[in-house]
């Protein structure tokens, strides 16, 4: 089956939580009682998961059930073969992403957030415990990681664009520790909704300050934030699916594979130029 329709038959996922974590099979009833007590203390979880057999973190909070399962059955087919490399996954939230990174044979995880979600680096490093995952958990930003000499075959940047003051600087910083791919995640303005299509090779284009196009329709454009969006005070712009092609590319790489699953967001695939 080819990519195209494994993206669409993800599209089409019931929403009801499975098992789509591998856990452990022996957990005697005081271990099972440990585990719910510190799941309760460390709430509250952005990440439903399983920690073990019908115990999940956030069965019942926002953003619902089935976050997020239904985003692992879109993301995953973009990933391809994981195995024997290392995988850095910025804004890890409590930890879901990076510990199907590891499921799936990565040689090294690293997962990062910068702690705005409370009690994120704690419940990821918890989860791993549970599951017997070798996944290392920091609180750190992507732009204090490129400081260093780490350098990772896949970088995870999913949910985290459209929350930075910078994003042009941070997008520089992750090419400084992006080795070959990146898959990024962000909301959009308003656009067509597709399963799968190869990302378009735009030349560079002059622009002129009294021309019609900066006003034409596939102009990268972003839409400053002032307040709240939907209710959430860290979003500072939502982009454009052109600005966000075009934004990749200025910062060295190039966007080659994209999916729009809704109507208000996008993934791209992007390799390192």
């Amino acid at each position: 089956m080819d990519l195209k329709h494994l993206v669409k038959r993800a599209l089409r996922r019931a929403t009801e939580p499975g098992p789509i974590l591998r856990t452990p099979q022996t957990l005697s009833s005081e271990e099972r009682q440990a585990i719910l007590s510190t799941v309760k203390a460390l709430e509250p979880w952005f990440h439903n998961m399983n920690l073990a057999d019908g115990l999940w973190t956030n069965p019942k909070g926002s953003p619902g059930p089935d976050y997020p399962s239904w985003r692992w059955g879109i993301v995953e087919p973009m990933l391809g073969s994981v195995e024997g490399k290392s995988c850095l996954d910025i804004g890890c939230s409590s930890g879901f992403f990076s510990l199907k990174l590891k499921e799936l044979g990565a040689r090294r995880v690293l997962g990062i957030d910068d702690g705005e979600q409370v009690h994120a680096i704690e419940q990821a490093n918890f989860a791993a415990k549970c599951l017997r995952a070798e996944v290392e958990f920091r609180k750190a930003q992507v732009q204090h990681l490129a400081e260093g000499e780490e350098s990772f075959d896949l970088v995870l940047f999913l949910g985290v664009f459209y929350h930075l003051r910078h994003p042009l600087l941070v997008l520089e910083s992750i090419r400084k520790v992006c080795g070959d791919r990146l898959l990024m995640q962000t909301i959009t303005t308003p656009h067509r909704m597709s399963s799968y299509e190869a990302c378009p090779e735009l030349p560079r284009r002059d622009s002129g300050l009294r021309t019609p196009g900066l006003n034409e329709p596939d102009f990268p454009l972003l839409r400053f934030v002032e307040g709240n969006l939907d209710g959430d005070v860290s979003c500072w712009f939502v982009p454009s699916p052109e600005a966000v092609l075009a934004m990749l590319r200025s910062c060295g790489f190039k966007p080659e594979t994209m999916i729009f699953p809704t109507k208000h967001e996008m993934l791209v695939s992007a390799r390192r130029v």
